[in-house]
Protein backbone atom coordinates (compact mmCIF):
# COMPACT_ATOMS: atom_id res chain seq x y z
CA UNK A 1 0.00 0.00 0.00
CA UNK A 2 1.90 3.62 -1.52
CA UNK A 3 1.39 6.85 0.51
CA UNK A 4 -1.50 8.31 -1.21
CA UNK A 5 -3.54 4.72 -0.13
CA UNK A 6 -2.40 5.43 3.42
CA UNK A 7 -3.68 8.45 3.49
CA UNK A 8 -7.03 7.93 1.81
CA UNK A 9 -7.50 4.49 4.30
CA UNK A 10 -7.02 6.96 6.85
CA UNK A 11 -9.70 9.26 6.26
CA UNK A 12 -12.23 6.86 5.48
CA UNK A 13 -11.27 5.66 9.56
CA UNK A 14 -11.60 8.91 10.61
CA UNK A 15 -14.49 10.38 8.52
CA UNK A 16 -16.34 7.19 7.03
CA UNK A 17 -19.90 9.63 6.48
CA UNK A 18 -18.12 12.66 5.14
CA UNK A 19 -15.84 10.57 2.94
CA UNK A 20 -19.18 8.29 1.97
CA UNK A 21 -21.10 11.93 0.85
CA UNK A 22 -17.83 12.65 -0.97
CA UNK A 23 -18.24 8.97 -2.46
CA UNK A 24 -21.32 9.62 -4.18
CA UNK A 25 -20.61 12.29 -5.42
CA UNK A 26 -17.93 11.20 -8.09
CA UNK A 27 -18.62 8.84 -10.68
CA UNK A 28 -18.69 5.33 -9.63
CA UNK A 29 -14.94 4.28 -11.92
CA UNK A 30 -13.46 7.24 -9.53
CA UNK A 31 -14.66 5.83 -6.58
CA UNK A 32 -13.73 2.38 -7.38
CA UNK A 33 -10.50 4.00 -8.29
CA UNK A 34 -10.15 5.37 -4.92
CA UNK A 35 -11.37 2.10 -3.09
CA UNK A 36 -10.21 -1.09 -4.94
CA UNK A 37 -6.32 -1.34 -2.96
CA UNK A 38 -8.05 -0.94 -0.07
CA UNK A 39 -9.20 -4.20 2.56
CA UNK A 40 -12.82 -4.65 2.05
CA UNK A 41 -13.72 -4.56 5.46
CA UNK A 42 -12.56 -0.77 5.21
CA UNK A 43 -14.33 -0.49 2.20
CA UNK A 44 -17.43 -2.29 3.56
CA UNK A 45 -17.24 0.19 6.73
CA UNK A 46 -17.51 3.39 4.12
CA UNK A 47 -20.05 2.11 1.70
CA UNK A 48 -22.67 1.20 4.63
CA UNK A 49 -22.72 4.96 5.28
CA UNK A 50 -23.86 5.26 1.35
CA UNK A 51 -27.46 4.91 0.14
CA UNK A 52 -27.59 1.84 -1.66
CA UNK A 53 -28.29 2.79 -5.06
CA UNK A 54 -24.65 4.39 -5.10
CA UNK A 55 -23.27 1.65 -3.14
CA UNK A 56 -24.48 -0.98 -5.85
CA UNK A 57 -22.89 1.17 -8.59
CA UNK A 58 -19.14 1.26 -7.07
CA UNK A 59 -19.61 -2.66 -6.12
CA UNK A 60 -20.04 -2.99 -10.01
CA UNK A 61 -17.49 -1.12 -10.39
CA UNK A 62 -14.62 -2.49 -8.60
CA UNK A 63 -13.32 -6.21 -9.57
CA UNK A 64 -15.37 -8.72 -9.13
CA UNK A 65 -13.41 -10.40 -6.35
CA UNK A 66 -13.15 -7.10 -4.51
CA UNK A 67 -16.86 -6.49 -4.84
CA UNK A 68 -18.06 -9.75 -3.31
CA UNK A 69 -15.12 -9.43 -0.39
CA UNK A 70 -16.94 -5.82 0.60
CA UNK A 71 -20.67 -7.33 0.57
CA UNK A 72 -19.36 -9.98 2.85
CA UNK A 73 -18.07 -7.81 4.94
CA UNK A 74 -21.37 -5.60 5.21
CA UNK A 75 -24.22 -6.23 8.18
CA UNK A 76 -26.92 -8.35 6.33
CA UNK A 77 -29.12 -5.49 6.01
CA UNK A 78 -27.28 -3.38 4.24
CA UNK A 79 -26.14 -5.85 1.82
CA UNK A 80 -29.47 -7.03 1.62
CA UNK A 81 -30.66 -3.21 0.20
CA UNK A 82 -27.43 -3.10 -2.07
CA UNK A 83 -28.61 -6.32 -3.80
CA UNK A 84 -31.94 -5.34 -4.58
CA UNK A 85 -30.37 -2.50 -7.00
CA UNK A 86 -28.67 -5.49 -9.31
CA UNK A 87 -30.76 -6.98 -12.01
CA UNK A 88 -31.73 -10.63 -10.97
CA UNK A 89 -28.91 -12.04 -13.63
CA UNK A 90 -26.45 -9.91 -12.31
CA UNK A 91 -27.63 -10.21 -8.20
CA UNK A 92 -27.24 -14.28 -9.06
CA UNK A 93 -23.55 -14.00 -10.16
CA UNK A 94 -22.87 -11.65 -7.53
CA UNK A 95 -24.65 -14.31 -5.09
CA UNK A 96 -22.26 -16.97 -5.98
CA UNK A 97 -19.02 -15.21 -5.10
CA UNK A 98 -19.77 -15.19 -2.00
CA UNK A 99 -18.38 -17.46 0.67
CA UNK A 100 -21.35 -19.58 2.18
CA UNK A 101 -22.25 -18.32 5.53
CA UNK A 102 -22.85 -14.66 4.37
CA UNK A 103 -24.39 -15.72 0.74
CA UNK A 104 -26.49 -18.24 2.48
CA UNK A 105 -27.94 -14.97 4.75
CA UNK A 106 -28.76 -13.21 2.30
CA UNK A 107 -30.46 -15.45 -0.06
CA UNK A 108 -33.11 -16.35 2.27
CA UNK A 109 -33.53 -12.94 3.02
CA UNK A 110 -33.86 -12.78 -0.53
CA UNK A 111 -36.37 -14.79 -1.01
CA UNK A 112 -40.04 -13.50 -0.22
CA UNK A 113 -42.70 -14.99 -2.08
CA UNK A 114 -44.17 -14.09 -5.21
CA UNK A 115 -46.62 -11.49 -5.35
CA UNK A 116 -45.75 -10.08 -2.33
CA UNK A 117 -45.20 -6.29 -1.63
CA UNK A 118 -41.26 -7.13 -1.05
CA UNK A 119 -40.90 -9.37 -4.04
CA UNK A 120 -43.31 -6.85 -6.56
CA UNK A 121 -41.40 -3.36 -5.18
CA UNK A 122 -39.17 -1.60 -7.45
CA UNK A 123 -35.94 -1.24 -5.25
CA UNK A 124 -34.54 0.91 -7.99
CA UNK A 125 -36.62 3.89 -7.33
CA UNK A 126 -34.56 7.38 -6.85
CA UNK A 127 -33.67 7.71 -2.85
CA UNK A 128 -31.70 10.76 -1.14
CA UNK A 129 -30.21 10.43 2.51
CA UNK A 130 -32.18 13.38 5.05
CA UNK A 131 -28.52 14.90 5.46
CA UNK A 132 -27.84 16.81 2.50
CA UNK A 133 -27.85 20.41 1.24
CA UNK A 134 -31.31 20.81 -1.07
CA UNK A 135 -28.60 21.88 -3.62
CA UNK A 136 -26.99 18.73 -3.77
CA UNK A 137 -30.45 17.11 -4.15
CA UNK A 138 -31.05 18.76 -6.98
CA UNK A 139 -27.54 17.82 -8.50
CA UNK A 140 -28.23 14.32 -8.33
CA UNK A 141 -31.72 14.46 -10.06
CA UNK A 142 -29.89 16.43 -12.09
CA UNK A 143 -27.48 13.08 -13.06
CA UNK A 144 -30.26 10.29 -11.99
CA UNK A 145 -33.50 11.53 -12.32
CA UNK A 146 -34.33 9.37 -14.74
CA UNK A 147 -35.46 7.04 -11.61
CA UNK A 148 -37.16 10.14 -9.94
CA UNK A 149 -40.77 9.94 -9.17
CA UNK A 150 -42.87 12.84 -7.97
CA UNK A 151 -42.54 11.46 -4.52
CA UNK A 152 -38.63 10.81 -3.32
CA UNK A 153 -38.34 8.50 -0.41
CA UNK A 154 -35.78 9.58 2.26
CA UNK A 155 -33.40 6.82 3.88
CA UNK A 156 -30.92 6.80 6.38
CA UNK A 157 -27.19 5.29 6.16
CA UNK A 158 -28.94 2.28 7.41
CA UNK A 159 -31.41 2.02 4.68
CA UNK A 160 -34.22 2.69 7.07
CA UNK A 161 -36.94 4.47 5.62
CA UNK A 162 -37.11 8.36 7.03
CA UNK A 163 -39.92 10.62 5.09
CA UNK A 164 -40.82 11.61 1.91
CA UNK A 165 -40.73 14.92 0.27
CA UNK A 166 -42.06 16.18 -3.52
CA UNK A 167 -39.82 17.33 -6.52
CA UNK A 168 -42.01 20.40 -6.06
CA UNK A 169 -40.34 20.98 -2.63
CA UNK A 170 -37.17 20.36 -3.31
CA UNK A 171 -37.14 22.75 -6.82
CA UNK A 172 -38.75 25.46 -5.18
CA UNK A 173 -36.53 25.55 -2.03
CA UNK A 174 -34.05 28.67 -2.98
CA UNK A 175 -32.57 28.07 1.10
CA UNK A 176 -29.66 25.61 1.87
CA UNK A 177 -31.73 23.20 3.84
CA UNK A 178 -30.97 19.67 4.36
CA UNK A 179 -33.70 17.14 2.95
CA UNK A 180 -34.50 16.05 6.29
CA UNK A 181 -36.18 19.45 7.26
CA UNK A 182 -37.92 19.65 4.26
CA UNK A 183 -39.34 15.24 4.64
CA UNK A 184 -42.68 14.60 5.51
CA UNK A 185 -41.80 11.90 8.79
CA UNK A 186 -45.38 10.54 8.83
CA UNK A 187 -45.51 8.29 6.02
CA UNK A 188 -47.46 5.58 4.81
CA UNK A 189 -46.23 2.48 3.96
CA UNK A 190 -46.98 -1.47 2.49
CA UNK A 191 -45.22 -4.33 4.66
CA UNK A 192 -42.61 -6.76 2.76
CA UNK A 193 -45.07 -9.26 3.59
CA UNK A 194 -48.10 -7.73 2.90
CA UNK A 195 -49.93 -10.91 0.36
CA UNK A 196 -52.12 -9.53 -2.57
CA UNK A 197 -55.61 -9.07 -0.72
CA UNK A 198 -53.89 -7.11 1.56
CA UNK A 199 -52.03 -5.42 -1.23
CA UNK A 200 -54.71 -4.54 -2.79
CA UNK A 201 -57.36 -3.64 0.31
CA UNK A 202 -54.82 -1.17 1.36
CA UNK A 203 -56.77 1.61 2.09
CA UNK A 204 -54.34 4.53 1.23
CA UNK A 205 -54.50 3.93 -2.46
CA UNK A 206 -57.25 6.80 -2.70
CA UNK A 207 -54.56 9.05 -1.70
CA UNK A 208 -51.57 8.03 -3.18
CA UNK A 209 -50.42 6.54 -6.60
CA UNK A 210 -47.29 4.75 -5.22
CA UNK A 211 -46.71 4.07 -1.54
CA UNK A 212 -43.22 2.75 -0.07
CA UNK A 213 -42.73 -1.06 1.01
CA UNK A 214 -40.41 -1.85 4.34
CA UNK A 215 -39.63 -4.84 6.34
CA UNK A 216 -40.61 -5.56 9.90
CA UNK A 217 -37.71 -3.72 10.93
CA UNK A 218 -37.97 0.05 8.74
CA UNK A 219 -35.43 -1.42 5.86
CA UNK A 220 -36.53 0.16 2.93
CA UNK A 221 -37.54 -2.08 0.09
CA UNK A 222 -38.43 0.27 -3.04
CA UNK A 223 -41.80 1.34 -4.03
CA UNK A 224 -45.03 -0.28 -5.41
CA UNK A 225 -46.94 1.25 -7.81
CA UNK A 226 -50.54 1.98 -8.97
CA UNK A 227 -50.08 0.33 -12.25
CA UNK A 228 -48.33 -2.58 -10.27
CA UNK A 229 -51.77 -2.91 -8.73
CA UNK A 230 -53.68 -2.47 -11.68
CA UNK A 231 -51.25 -5.56 -13.11
CA UNK A 232 -52.36 -7.45 -10.13
CA UNK A 233 -55.98 -7.03 -10.44
CA UNK A 234 -55.57 -8.10 -13.88
CA UNK A 235 -53.34 -11.27 -13.28
CA UNK A 236 -55.84 -12.12 -10.29
CA UNK A 237 -58.79 -11.37 -11.56
CA UNK A 238 -59.92 -9.19 -8.87
CA UNK A 239 -60.54 -5.50 -8.24
CA UNK A 240 -59.76 -2.65 -6.32
CA UNK A 241 -61.86 -2.36 -2.73
CA UNK A 242 -64.74 -0.17 -3.36
CA UNK A 243 -63.62 3.60 -3.45
CA UNK A 244 -60.05 2.93 -3.24
CA UNK A 245 -59.08 3.88 -6.90
CA UNK A 246 -61.18 6.44 -8.67
CA UNK A 247 -61.46 6.42 -12.39
CA UNK A 248 -60.44 9.64 -12.75
CA UNK A 249 -57.22 9.04 -10.51
CA UNK A 250 -56.84 6.16 -12.75
CA UNK A 251 -57.00 8.16 -15.89
CA UNK A 252 -55.00 10.98 -13.83
CA UNK A 253 -52.07 8.75 -13.07
CA UNK A 254 -51.89 7.13 -16.68
CA UNK A 255 -51.44 10.33 -17.97
CA UNK A 256 -48.41 10.97 -16.28
CA UNK A 257 -47.27 7.90 -17.24
CA UNK A 258 -48.18 8.15 -20.60
CA UNK A 259 -46.05 11.99 -20.65
CA UNK A 260 -43.58 10.79 -18.06
CA UNK A 261 -40.42 11.80 -20.48
CA UNK A 262 -41.98 15.50 -20.91
CA UNK A 263 -42.70 15.69 -17.07
CA UNK A 264 -38.89 14.89 -16.36
CA UNK A 265 -37.54 17.01 -19.55
CA UNK A 266 -39.88 20.28 -17.25
CA UNK A 267 -38.27 19.10 -14.52
CA UNK A 268 -34.67 18.86 -16.00
CA UNK A 269 -35.70 22.60 -17.32
CA UNK A 270 -36.92 24.14 -14.43
CA UNK A 271 -33.28 22.43 -12.62
CA UNK A 272 -31.16 23.69 -15.07
CA UNK A 273 -32.77 27.00 -14.83
CA UNK A 274 -32.75 27.09 -11.08
CA UNK A 275 -28.70 26.30 -11.46
CA UNK A 276 -28.10 29.47 -13.44
CA UNK A 277 -29.86 31.50 -10.98
CA UNK A 278 -27.59 33.23 -9.33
Amino acid sequence: MDLEQYLTLGYLQSHPVEAARHLESLHPEESAHLLEALPPEEIANVLEHCLPVSTAKVIEALPAKVGAGVLTAMNATSAIGVLRQFEDPVRQQILEQLDDPMGATLRRSLRYSPNTAGSLADPQVFTLPPDIPVEEAINRIRTNGHKAMYYVYVIDRDSKLEGVVTLRQLLVDSSNHLVGTLMEGQITTLSAEANLEEILKHPEWSRFHTLPVVDRWGSFFGALRYRMLRRIEKDVGGKAPLGSVSDSLMQLWEAYSLTGIRLMTDVAQTINERHKTP
